[in-house]
């Protein structure tokens, strides 16, 4: 169904290659046996960016804005608003400052949640391919079905939307882009927010594609984080231990599945593009960077080019952070991003997250798809889990789990045995690791209903 339309949004000049599935014997991403399940896939907008903002605005959860807006604190303030009040995803599309090329426009809340009457999840679920109406489980199971799929690589292309604009070296100037700031007490402009990093290895085995925040560091450099736990940051040291720096291309509207899975706990030296096609159903259409030999997203919007130096570094944050603290002062030397080129697409739209109080996309794409994990760790521990969660509210610092009370009376175990048991599953995980309370309840709790886990907190624990 999807492929017609992306064969339109190629342009004239546009090939396309032969399809790879992975090899026969590859396994799957949750490592289990493969499962063959029917691929649910509602429309194109977990594909192309284009269209999932496309159909926002059909269902009445997008908004634009043609009145003038400042970068300075004015843009993020509305975002922040729209955050606490579950409204419509803000597209600003005059903001001051914006380049005679297009430079770009921004798209706010871009996964937030929505006020919308029964589909608080549409943007989670459209970002998924699934109906607008996804329930919290609907939105975990399909994921972790997705996980027994065989991965689908890349298609790759000659050229794509992102060719349309090239800039190059000292053409380039980010200081000269409506680039936002944030909140008062955060270190910079923050360009890279809500785009996606694609590094691969010295031998180009392991592609990921992961999120990492980016502030404007010059007119040709980012600088950001690469923490040594972080996939990007073991590639990074496979490159220094070569005494190279690493190349990178930064994506901006990519595909929302996409973006999805770069948030995922996917298992080092597994690409993230196999998964996206098996959440999609079909290849993720690719094109090759103009200085490297990344393969990127070819109806992205926008795509920055370069290298991490493996040396440079400069002090990046303070940053309001996921929780929605700041922790004011200096900020952390971390590694340069070093720009070599630009490409985009026609009146681009860049993505952003602001970071702050719930509900934003730390939660609905991290916290959700740690969950989504969580419960396929389980399922392979033979628990009886039903269902994970993490609350919005818990801001990336709760799993709740639902107990199968049949399934667990069945172990013949006790209450204290069983608890420790899910701890020591849990917390000795990537997901564990990174949030610090888990909640069991019973099949009478919805978990993504606060209101009765709440409830069942103050009744029961």
């Amino acid at each position: 169904m999807g492929l017609p339309q992306a064969k339109r949004d190629l342009g004239r000049n546009s090939k396309a290659l032969k399809p790879k599935l992975a090899p026969p014997g590859s396994g799957n991403i949750s490592g289990n046996r493969e499962i063959v399940c029917e691929v649910n896939f509602y429309g194109l907008a977990a594909a192309n960016f284009r269209q999932y903002v496309k159909e926002l605005a059909e269902e009445g959860d997008l908004l634009s804005i043609s009145k003038e807006v400042d970068p300075r604190l004015e843009l993020a303030a509305i975002v922040r608003k729209v955050y606490e009040t579950e409204d419509k995803a803000p597209l600003f599309e005059n903001i001051k400052g914006r380049q005679k090329n297009g430079l770009f426009r921004v798209l706010g809340a871009p996964v937030g949640a929505s006020s919308l009457l029964g589909k608080r999840f549409i943007r989670i679920a459209k970002s998924l391919g699934l109906p607008s109406d996804s329930s919290g489980r609907d939105i975990i199971y399909a994921i972790n079905r997705a996980k027994k799929r065989q991965p689908i690589t890349p298609r790759e292309f000659e050229t794509g939307p992102v060719k349309e604009h090239k800039i190059f070296g000292d053409e380039i100037d980010l200081e000269r882009l409506p680039v936002p700031l944030f909140h008062e007490d955060d270190g910079g402009k923050y360009l890279q927010t809500f785009g996606m990093y694609i590094v691969q290895s010295p031998d180009g085995s392991w592609v990921n594609w992961s999120i990492t925040r980016g502030m404007v560091n010059g007119k040709r450099s980012l600088v950001g984080p690469t923490m040594s736990a972080q996939d990007i940051g073991v590639i990074r040291k496979m490159w220094q231990d070569r005494g190279e720096d690493m190349p990178f291309s930064l994506c901006f509207g990519v595909p929302p599945a996409a973006i999805m899975v770069g948030g995922m706990p996917i298992p080092k030296g597994v690409n993230e593009s196999g998964f996206v096609g098996a959440l999609l159903g079909q290849p993720v259409d690719v094109v090759k960077s103009e200085t490297n030999d990344i393969w990127v997203p070819r109806n992205a919007e926008i795509v920055l080019e370069g290298v991490v130096s493996r040396t440079e570094t400069a002090d990046e944050g303070p940053f309001v952070e996921y929780h929605g603290h700041v922790f004011s002062g200096s900020g952390k030397p971390c590694p340069v991003f070093n720009i070599d080129t630009i490409t985009y697409r026609d009146d681009p739209i860049l993505p952003i997250c602001v970071a702050g109080k719930a509900t934003e996309e730390s939660e609905t794409v991290w916290a959700l798809t740690q969950a989504a994990e969580v419960l396929n760790i389980c399922e392979a521990a033979e628990l009886p889990i039903e269902m994970v969660w993490s609350p919005f509210e818990s801001h990336c610092l709760w799993f709740v789990l639902q107990v199968n009370w049949f399934k667990l009376r069945a172990l013949q175990t006790n209450m204290k045995d069983f608890c420790e048991n899910v701890g020591h599953t849990v917390f000795s995980t990537k997901p564990g690791f990174y949030i610090p309370k888990i909640y069991l309840v019973g099949e009478d709790i919805d978990p993504t209903n606060l209101n009765e886990l709440i409830w069942a907190e103050a009744t029961r624990c």
